[in-house]
């Protein structure tokens, strides 16, 4: 016997935060993304998700700093109201093909402006402030990715890749502009959440919420030209996805990357009050495995929707489907249990391949002919109250009433929620935004240029990069990877090599590849691949020796871009047998005193974990340390004023100042004295 879903109206207090009343409808979180889940497990979490509840609540202005402040390791609330791109400007053949142009002069094709990637940490709300008109920020060209994340709130956002720029080769990666050069960063999503940062049948994600948020791209000359508007891979649980926008696209939604992407328990959603308008695709979603709450959504003028695959399982509930091909797909392997009350099971309007014979199916302005009827749609009977027992949503709407209600409140700016979030909007503040720099925990963060951000300063507009504030690094090396030419891929071969032929930019030193003492002659060979644009060594075997001008020294700072994720690390030798390696994988190294490397002018680069490593630009610095008074400013015995950021002599801000201190402020040295 089919049960009742359980509906609960009232909103429990754990969630009050982040209630919204507008014509008596409550819109505040429910479903699957509510709960904390089950007790024991990786993906539980007390209160269920609150997202940046705690944090601070802060206001973005630019890419710069809603990068910094959804990569960091602090809880934070993200206010934004207006627009963002990266704004790095750009040149592509055209905006439906998004192919870059060789030449950026803006000689030839469309203006764009270069893609880039946000790897959103946990513990993160990102609010969009609507203007007077109800248009809610739209983000372009930015794709957010949630890799081994929990407790994230989206809301009110509106998301695109429209114009995108990509190579003429390889896949169709979106490119940013890093460092002086073009890099791919990843597939071209809107949002991306996923669980394989390490293994895929190790890692895990949890309690998501996206919600009144529009979704879409359009302008693509093939269907590959984008890639999902959100989609859901690995083991994430714990997820609601409502009240969404999903238009103009080909491939809308993939939640499962294929048939092996399936797991225990894996992927419970609630997808509920979502609008699918003009996906002349498929995808709405593509799901295998897990569990989906499939309720009050509408699709309207679409081609395949949702295509339940391998070992999948939904519950169907108060949907309306009008002028679309094939709305449930319940034949590729998954089953689809179905609302049996005629109120609150599936309306066919105009539709051309349908389920039949069930009591909860209504056909309207039904074909003379159906392409296909689906019979065998399997004999499942889950609920969402079998996963778990208190399971609630807030409104619980006849199908026939879906078309109305999704088109009225499905999307960006149909109502306001910032009021629940924060009493009111801050201004952007530079301070935070150098707290924020300084606490990046998933990837690296890049200024208004495209250049990485080291350590901001504490004043200013804040989109800047200083490495000291008491005076410029010095770049005592630089070696970066022409992004013409194709990756170095070392492997199986005989001969050391020189890479000085593939670099774009090779100074104060020489560079080339080579052996550790104990390899093995088989382990040999620098080769062209034209899959990456990067230095890659394979092979633990294979090193990357610089020969530099300068004597390393303690303090020297060591960079490199390539891999995005945290979990490579490579290691820095003072010889080639491993004897003194030095490990990181925060992508910035500073050499110790007590390192092998003082002193040497040879050292080498290998990984030092069982994945490949992608080095792209490896940069190495020496901090100005010169304390001449007269170069830095006159110490002063005075106390330093209330306003801008005090740094001790190594650098580091300092919160507390102690009496009788030497600190640096604005360039100037003072001996640090309490007020009277």
């Amino acid at each position: 016997m089919k049960r009742t879903l359980l509906l609960l109206v009232c909103m429990l207090t754990a969630f009050a935060a982040s209630a919204q009343t507008v014509n008596g409808r409550n819109f505040g979180i429910d479903g699957f993304a509510a709960y904390a889940g089950t007790p024991s497990t990786n993906h539980y979490l007390e209160g269920g998700t609150t997202g940046g509840a705690g944090g601070e609540v802060v206001k973005a202005d630019n890419f710069a700093q809603l990068q910094a402040y959804l990569q960091s390791s602090k809880p934070y609330i993200v206010l934004v109201d207006h627009d963002i791109t990266t704004g790095i400007k750009c040149y592509v053949e055209s905006l439906s093909n998004g192919y870059l142009c060789a030449d950026q002069s803006g000689e030839d094709g469309e203006e764009s402006t270069y893609g880039e990637r946000i790897m959103v940490a946990s513990n993160k709300t990102l609010i969009g402030i609507a203007d007077e008109r109800g248009n809610a920020p739209l983000f372009s060209r930015i794709t957010f990715v949630m890799q081994c994340t929990s407790n994230v709130i989206i809301r009110n956002c509106r998301f695109t890749m429209n114009g995108v720029p990509i190579l003429k080769v390889g896949e169709n990666k979106i490119v940013a502009w890093r460092d002086g050069q073009q890099v791919e960063v990843g597939d071209p999503d809107c949002i991306g959440i996923q669980a394989d940062k390490t293994s895929a049948k190790t890692d895990w994600g949890a309690h998501v919420w996206i919600d009144h948020c529009e979704f879409f791209n359009g302008n693509a000359d093939n269907k590959d030209r984008y890639d999902g508007l959100v989609d859901c891979k690995n083991n994430v649980q714990w997820l609601t996805i409502s009240y969404n926008w999903f238009h103009d696209h080909d491939k809308a939604c993939l939640w499962g990357k294929g048939d092996g992407d399936v797991y225990d328990n894996c992927r419970t959603i609630s997808a509920h009050h979502n609008w699918f308008d003009n996906i002349q695709g498929s995808r709405l979603p593509l799901q295998r495995g897990g569990h989906v709450h499939y309720m009050n959504n509408y699709q309207s003028n679409c081609q395949d929707g949702w295509d339940l695959r391998t070992k999948s399982v939904g519950y169907a509930d108060a949907c309306y489907f009008k002028d679309s091909k094939a709305p449930i797909l319940p034949d590729g392997g998954g089953v689809v249990n179905i609302n049996s009350d005629p109120e609150y099971g599936i309306v066919y309007d105009n539709c051309q391949r349908v389920i039949v014979n069930h009591s909860g199916v209504t056909y309207v302005n039904a074909p003379s002919k159906y392409d296909k009827e689906f019979n065998g749609y399997g004999n499942d009977t889950w609920v969402p109250t079998d996963t778990w027992p208190d399971y609630y949503v807030n409104n619980h709407d006849k199908a026939a009433d879906v078309p109305a209600i999704c088109m009225q409140y499905a999307g960006a700016g149909k109502i306001s929620v910032w009021e629940s979030y924060a009493t009111t909007i801050p201004d952007a503040d530079a301070t935070k935004y150098a707290e924020a720099c300084a606490t990046q925990q998933t990837a690296a963060c890049y200024d208004a240029e495209g250049n990485k951000v080291s350590s901001i300063s504490g004043g200013g507009s804040g989109s800047g990069t200083e490495t000291d504030p008491s005076g410029n690094a010095e770049v005592i090396f630089k070696m970066q990877i022409s992004s013409s030419a194709s990756d170095l891929s070392i492997q199986n071969a005989s001969d050391t090599k020189s890479i000085a032929s593939y670099c774009s930019t090779l100074t104060g030193g020489t560079a080339s590849v080579g052996l550790r003492n104990d390899a093995s002659s088989a382990q040999k060979v620098i080769a062209s691949d034209s899959s990456q644009r990067h230095l890659r060594t394979p092979k633990n075997d294979v090193y990357v020796m610089i020969t530099l001008d300068t004597p390393l020294a303690a303090g020297d700072k060591i960079s490199y871009t390539g891999n995005g994720s945290s979990s490579y690390e490579i290691c820095f030798m003072a010889d080639n047998t491993y004897s003194n390696a030095e490990a990181t994988s925060n992508h910035l190294y500073t050499i110790p005193a007590t390192s092998a490397l003082v002193g040497k002018t040879v050292f080498y680069v290998s990984r030092a974990q069982p994945n490949n490593t992608f080095i792209q630009t490896l940069t190495i610095t020496r901090p100005d340390n010169d304390d001449d008074a007269t170069a830095i400013g006159t110490v002063e015995t005075a106390r330093p004023m209330a306003e801008g950021t005090l740094y001790d002599l190594t650098g580091r801000r300092v919160t507390t100042p102690k009496t009788g201190q030497l600190y640096i402020q604005n360039g100037r040295k003072y001996i640090y004295r309490n007020a009277q």
